[in-house]
Formats: C-alpha cells, sequence, structure tokens
C-alpha cells in the first residue's frame, strides 16, 4: 500500500518535503519541550509523549509501531525511542528492556537512551556531569542541574536558557561519556546526541528563544 503524500505545515513553516523524525518518548513534557526549541525547514520533530502513565519502553515502542503503521511517511522519515534506564535497569525490569532496544535496532528505529535520564542530556548543555558513583540516579543529575540553572522543571523547559553553543558543547560532552559499546551503558551516558546528529547531518542548528 502506498504512502500517504505529507501536506505542509504551515504553523511551523516546513517545507512539504521536509524529513520527520519521530520520537516515542516515556516521558510527557521534558523531550517534548526540549525539541520544539529547534526551528527547521527541512527536519521536523515529532514527539509522542507518554499519556495515562504509558511509560514502559514496550508501551514507548508500541505507541512508535502504531504511529508507523497509520500516519503518513516517507522515504528519509526517522524513527526513534528516547527512553531512560533509570528504574529500567531493577532486575525485575532490565531484561524487557534489553529486548524492546534490540527490537527497535531489528526495526530500523533509532534508540536515544540515556544513564540515568533524560536530564543528563540537559545538564551538558552547560556542563560536565561529576558522577560521584557509579551507577547514579536521576535525583543526582536533577540536583545538579538545578544548581547550574538556578533551578529546573520537567514540565517548563522552555525556560532552560538553552543557546546553539551549548547544544554543541552538549553533543561534544555526550560523545565522551559514550564510550561504553553495550546495548545499556553501565557508566552515566545519553545517546539522545545522536538525535542532534541528523540536524548537524542536514542543516545548522537553530533555536527558537522564547519571549519572557
Amino acid at each position: 500500500m502506498p504512502r500517504k503524500k505529507r501536506t505542509l505545515d504551515r504553523d511551523s513553516g516546513v517545507v512539504r518535503d521536509a524529513s520527520l523524525v519521530i520520537i516515542a518518548s516515556e516521558d510527557t513534557y521534558a523531550v517534548k519541550q526540549y525539541f520544539r526549541r529547534f526551528r527547521t525547514r527541512r527536519v521536523e520533530f515529532k514527539v509522542l509523549e507518554t499519556h495515562d502513565c504509558h511509560s514502559s519502553p514496550k508501551d514507548v515502542m508500541t505507541r512508535l509501531d502504531k504511529y508507523n503503521a497509520e500516519e503518513a511517511t516517507v522515504d528519509g522519515d526517522q524513527f526513534w525511542i528516547c527512553v531512560d534506564s533509570d528504574h529500567w535497569i531493577e532486575p525485575n525490569h532490565i531484561d524487557n528492556l534489553v529486548q524492546v532496544v534490540r527490537e527497535c535496532r531489528q526495526k530500523g528505529y533509532g534508540v536515544a537512551l540515556s544513564n540515568p535520564c533524560f536530564e543528563l542530556w540537559l545538564l551538558l548543555h552547560f556542563r560536565d556531569f561529576q558522577a560521584s558513583d557509579v551507577p547514579c540516579r536521576c535525583g543526582e543529575v536533577e540536583k545538579q542541574l538545578r544548581l547550574v540553572v538556578g533551578g529546573y522543571r520537567k514540565d517548563n523547559i522552555t525556560a532552560l536558557p538553552l543557546t546553539v553553543g551549548g547544544v554543541q558543547l552538549a553533543i561534544e560532552r555526550a560523545l565522551k561519556l559514550d564510550t561504553d559499546d553495550q546495548v545499556l551503558p553501565k557508566k552515566p551516558a545519553t545517546r539522545v546526541y545522536k538525535l542532534l546528529e541528523v540536524l548537524l547531518q542536514r542543516e545548522s542548528i537553530d533555536l527558537y528563544t522564547p519571549q519572557v
């Protein structure tokens, strides 16, 4: 069955032949608000956030499968899941997380996994992460993020003082952390930088700065 032709998204200014990067996230606010900050003409980020607490890795992958099966996409569109290891690496959850990551790779989906959480990616925009011990928990990362930006709320990513330079530094810092070629990195690391490399490959990064 031929795929439906996508129409122009006039609200975002995205041209008709723009590539979609569809991201299914276990998060409700942070990931969606973060990627809304990017103003692009050849790439459009669409985040399928979590509702009704359906945030398990399996639920996230199922949401992406459903979009892939039902919505209009074209060659060149990309599909990603954005998940945290955090409590999914507990003994009663880790096998499910590993299985989901492997299934995603088999389906051609990208995996932007963060150990322990997405907040590590946000922190890297402002400074390197200093791990006091391994494994670390998201609370430790959020504490460092709050200290460096003067406050942080998961439902208000728009307030973060993001800059193009900060995004480029976050990519560099994340690359240095991502030295473990395992399905699940054992040390603190975030592979969200792989999503930003999509912009680097296709056009320069351009950020929307909200009016205060």
